[in-house]
């Protein structure tokens, strides 16, 4: 399910340029008003699996508006545009209930937004898209440590496709039937975004990927994100083309 939101500025919204961080936690403050156990649960320990994995399956897109950039700042003119998205229906109602009830605060500045809900199901074997936040992709060194992968990278692709077998058997409790393929399509140095989450640095990407697979993982892919660091701000796609 997606919930979209707009807001519309009578001042420009000035925010660090990593903002990452604080969009997350208009999210999780939002869902908390509305349940504190289950969004306490859900950040602390994630949706239970059979594994050791935690994935908190729910994503959102970067900001989108007009804006310009100085001193490390990034600032917002007339109208902002973001959304969130999740597997789970019970978590965007909590958030659409609390931006409903209490607006939404960024730093000293409440807004009321307007509000869309929407429940986007792909019918299609074959989609094209463009990422709406970075994606990322972990890989390992041969001496075992944490490297970010780039699309060029050879297990790019694996990685993104074992990251949704995990992430759907930990909703489900049950693997995938069918295979899940991803090929990268149009990416540059270009698209390469270096960014920090609370003074962590992230490599991402915001590159074009065709996906093949049945409408059902590929509806999940829409709703939970690719790749890690979802609930983070990164992952979320935007279909450019559906093909049967």
């Amino acid at each position: 399910m997606q919930l979209k939101v707009f807001i519309d500025l009578n001042t420009p919204l000035k925010l660090p340029i990593n903002y990452n961080h604080i969009l997350q936690g208009i999210i999780y403050t939002a869902a908390n008003n509305s349940n504190g156990k289950f969004t306490k649960e859900l950040h602390d320990e994630g949706i239970p699996s059979d594994g050791n994995d935690q994935f908190k399956l729910f994503c959102f897109s970067k900001i989108i508006g007009n804006y310009s950039i100085t001193d490390k700042h990034i600032c917002f003119h007339k109208s902002i545009f973001f959304e969130v998205r999740s597997i789970d229906p019970y978590f965007i109602h909590l958030v659409y209930e609390s931006f409903s009830k209490y607006g939404i605060r960024f730093q000293n500045r409440c807004f009321k937004p307007r509000l869309k809900l929407e429940n986007k199901i792909i019918t299609d074997s074959h989609i094209y898209v463009q990422m709406l936040s970075p994606i990322v992709a972990i890989g390992k060194t041969d001496d075992n440590k944490t490297q970010y992968l780039s699309p060029r990278d050879f297990e790019f692709c694996s990685y993104l496709c074992n990251n949704f077998f995990k992430k759907y058997q930990t909703y489900y409790h049950n693997l995938p039937n069918n295979d899940l393929e991803i090929v990268v399509g149009d990416v540059s140095f270009r698209d390469k975004c270096v960014t920090k989450f609370k003074g962590i640095l992230v490599n991402a990407w915001n590159c074009r990927l065709y996906i093949q697979g049945s409408p059902e993982y590929l509806t999940f892919i829409y709703n939970v994100g690719l790749g890690s660091k979802n609930s983070q701000g990164f992952g979320m796609i935007n279909i450019i083309e559906e093909q049967n």
